[in-house]
């Protein structure tokens, strides 16, 4: 029995990742429930017996897509803190496309921002990342909602960077961050003299 069970784990976590790498590569669209089975290398019977729908599967892929995407951040502001990062290195960091696989792309989560725009139980987990992502923030900036606004703000200047198609971030991209985060005030936790720890909480992403 038990044997059974850790094969059906293994067998829905390969079919989320492989959609979570569709999604982040090729766009919601390519995402069908057939097009996962084989990328997870299983049938479609079994695809459907873990996500009865397509809808299912996208909502459980985004939910682990929004929750790799925050602890790659996490990840990132811990570095930017270690190394004594500027703050625009370590956003430049996060925002670059790099080869799915070691991390995530910001790909999913702008996916699923438009995603979400259509499609309502994609909502939740939207607004989820943002508070999240506004999270970080918090004790870079003035007041919560600052960091919510400034969360939104940056979701909007990747979805423009990701457009123009480059792996690496733009000058311009650099350019708009800089401005972004000096019209809010952030201040710099890599270069702080003394900084030896994140300030925000360490716990895993909900």
């Amino acid at each position: 029995m038990d044997g059974r069970h850790s094969r059906s784990a293994r067998t829905r976590s390969a079919l989320l990742d492989a959609a979570v790498e569709i999604i982040c590569t090729q766009g919601v669209a390519a995402a069908t429930q057939r097009a996962v089975a084989a990328r997870a290398g299983t049938s479609l019977a079994s695809a459907t017996y873990h996500f009865r729908t397509a809808e299912d599967l996208l909502v459980a892929a985004f939910e682990l897509t929004s929750t790799r995407t925050i602890a790659d951040m996490r990840r990132a502001g811990r570095e930017a803190v270690e190394r004594r990062l500027g703050i625009i290195d370590a956003a430049m960091a996060v925002v670059a496309r790099a080869p799915y696989g070691d991390r995530m792309p910001p790909d999913g989560v702008i996916q699923l921002t438009l995603a979400a725009i259509h499609n309502p139980r994609l909502r939740p987990i939207a607004e989820e990342f943002v508070e999240e992502l506004a999270g970080l923030f918090v004790p870079l900036v003035a007041t919560p909602d600052a960091a919510r606004t400034l969360a939104r703000s940056l979701a909007g200047l990747i979805l423009h960077e990701l457009a123009r198609g480059s792996e690496a971030p733009t000058e311009t991209m650099r350019a708009d961050v800089a401005r972004l985060f000096d019209a809010f005030a952030v201040t710099d936790p890599g270069t702080t003299p003394g900084a030896d720890a994140p300030h925000h909480d360490d716990r895993e992403p909900r």
